[in-house]
């Protein structure tokens, strides 16, 4: 990891402010969130699924025009290739069997299996994969972290360290393409999305889910919103992402909320990370409750949405 990759907030490249909205290209934007800082980790460890930098994160302007949110200035496409090719997250594999839960869960809203092949993009450790291939998918990964894509090889998935566009370059196509809490990250949204279109086949699917920042929850607390992150980029409502996928080609056909199962220990933890005043108090709590405790967690502001690529 070079000195570049490992700074939390790099120099603006071009200016302090964005010239037009990412999404729209209008001009009517405002700073919604200046950068803050409170401890968010160093390098790659930053840019962890399991990552505690709640509400640390560079400036975050909003369009007046079409609402969406984005930081600016952002680190470079390579700087990140670079962060997340060296992730590593144990604490993730100590979540393993409530990701299962949650995997279990949501593979029901991609319909009946009938043996379709399938790309998970950010497949982490792989567990998706495999509660896919339970369900009577094909799947695949495509999976930057060595560390993560490592920990899914060895449950004999076959998992493409590369790219989405030079996935989609080699001619790929699969049935159903997902990205579970993908697309936030991305430094190029839309160019990554054309890539994920050109690798659904016609009349395929794509499942994605994300937070969602028009949902109630985030309106409500504002710049107090957990995930106000150093390695969100981009903030999608229902509606800005809907726009997205239909630009690119999609036809968006569902739209819901989506659940994370997590244990107490890992919940309670989070929350300490976010609200840093009540964290005495919920490290009491988290000695006095049963850490492996499976809880279903859904405030409404994570989302998942579906679409379809025509025929």
């Amino acid at each position: 990891m070079t000195e570049r990759a490992t700074r939390r907030h790099p120099e603006p490249r071009l200016a302090s402010s964005p010239a037009a909205c990412y999404l729209c290209r209008g001009g009517r934007l405002r700073l919604r969130f200046p950068a803050r800082g409170e401890g968010t980790p160093e390098g790659a460890a930053a840019y962890n699924c399991t990552s505690f930098g709640h509400r640390s994160h560079p400036p975050i302007w909003e369009c007046r025009d079409c609402g969406m949110l984005f930081q600016w200035p952002m680190r470079s496409a390579q700087e990140l290739l670079s962060a997340y090719q060296d992730v590593e997250d144990p604490l993730y594999v100590a979540e393993k069997e409530n990701r299962y839960h949650t995997f279990r869960k949501v593979v029901e809203a991609l319909g009946p299996a009938r043996g379709r092949t399938l790309l998970d993009v950010g497949a982490y450790c792989g567990y998706f994969l495999d509660v896919a291939r339970e369900a009577g998918f094909r799947p695949e990964g495509l999976e930057l972290s060595r560390w993560a894509a490592g920990h899914a090889r060895s449950l004999g998935f076959t998992v493409h360290g590369v790219p989405l566009a030079e996935l989609a370059a080699r001619g790929a196509q699969y049935d159903v393409v997902t990205l579970w809490d993908v697309v936030e990250h991305f430094a190029d949204p839309r160019a990554e999305l054309e890539a994920v279109f050109r690798l659904v086949r016609p009349g395929g699917h794509v499942y994605l889910s994300t937070i969602d920042a028009s949902s109630l929850v985030a309106r409500l607390l504002g710049g107090r919103w957990p995930w106000l992150m150093d390695m969100h980029l981009f903030y999608f409502g229902r509606a800005t992402l809907a726009t997205l996928l239909e630009d690119v080609g999609f036809r968006v056909t569902d739209a819901r909320t989506y659940t994370h199962i997590i244990s107490a220990d890992y919940l309670l933890r989070k929350v300490g990370a976010s609200f840093t005043p009540a964290a005495p108090v919920l490290e009491w709590v988290r000695r006095a409750v049963p850490s492996a405790w499976a809880i279903p967690f859904n405030l409404g502001d994570n989302m998942l949405m579906a679409a379809a690529r025509p025929s």
